[in-house]
């Protein structure tokens, strides 16, 4: 790509204030897009030279061996393979364990990636406690993907799930999005649960660390009075008693219901 595509970047920072980004994000590399990986990431050889590996801040594309895995990572293909780039971040975390950059991906002009896989069903909404800016914008990209029944939305293997315990036993080990009406909220000293059914030693929870509980009241959500309401949940669904979903941050957990 021609490099002088890197002036629209310049006036796009220029015009946000100073090195933070929208939503305090800090402007971080820019580079080329050479290739895609398999597990829905990007590998930029940024101005400096460096082959960075990055993955893309705020979403989930299917892993390898997962239901319509190619054709998610085509469309990532189509969308970034030989594009200029500019990554920023949120907080303090630039690199995951695995040396990745976990960075918000920009294309020349301030078009996101991230929006644009979501708006076309290619990718889930899945932020973590460092990358979880725009979020709402994009669950709500997410839920009219869904709707229109677009890209994964079209395969069951994506559905959003009942809370009843007998179906999401068939989903353990794995990401899932769960609603349902929490029937009541328990409490120790170390945790918060709402549990979907009354039986916690069988049925759905969601646990949630009493350390965290802060961060759900900044965003306006008071665990302690969710019994009777409807959510959504998503995150890694595994069994402890019954089946559970653990969170760390607001954004994992929608009041979609009185």
């Amino acid at each position: 790509m021609v490099r002088s595509l890197f002036y629209g970047f310049a006036a796009l920072f220029a015009i946000l204030a100073g090195p933070v980004l929208a939503q305090d994000r800090v402007a971080g590399e820019r580079g080329e897009v050479v290739d895609v990986t398999a597990s829905g990431g990007l590998i930029v050889v940024t101005d400096g030279g460096e082959r960075l590996n990055v993955r893309i801040a705020g979403i989930r594309q299917p892993d390898e061996g997962e239901p319509l895995h190619a054709e998610a990572n085509d469309a990532l293909r189509r969308l970034a393979a030989g594009q200029d780039v500019a990554l920023s971040y949120e907080g303090e975390l630039r690199r995951d364990r695995y040396e990745r950059a976990v960075a918000f991906v920009a294309f020349p002009g301030g078009r996101d990636l991230a929006t644009s896989l979501v708006t076309e069903g290619w990718a889930m909404v899945y932020t973590t406690p460092e990358a979880r800016s725009g979020a709402a914008n994009l669950l709500a990209l997410e839920q009219a993907a869904r709707d229109a029944g677009l890209g994964l939305w079209a395969d069951p293997a994506y559905g959003v799930r009942s809370a009843d315990p007998n179906t999401l036993a068939l989903y353990l080990d794995s990401v899932q999005i769960v609603e349902g009406r929490v029937i009541s909220v328990g409490e120790t000293r170390d945790r918060i649960y709402l549990n979907f059914g009354f039986d916690y030693r069988s049925d759905f929870t969601v646990s949630i660390a009493v350390g965290d509980t802060d961060g759900f009241l900044d965003a306006g959500i008071d665990l302690a009075d969710m019994q009777d309401r409807i959510v959504r949940v998503r995150g890694w669904l595994h069994r402890r008693n019954g089946p559970m979903i653990v969170i760390d941050h607001p954004e994992r957990l929608e009041i979609v219901g009185p």
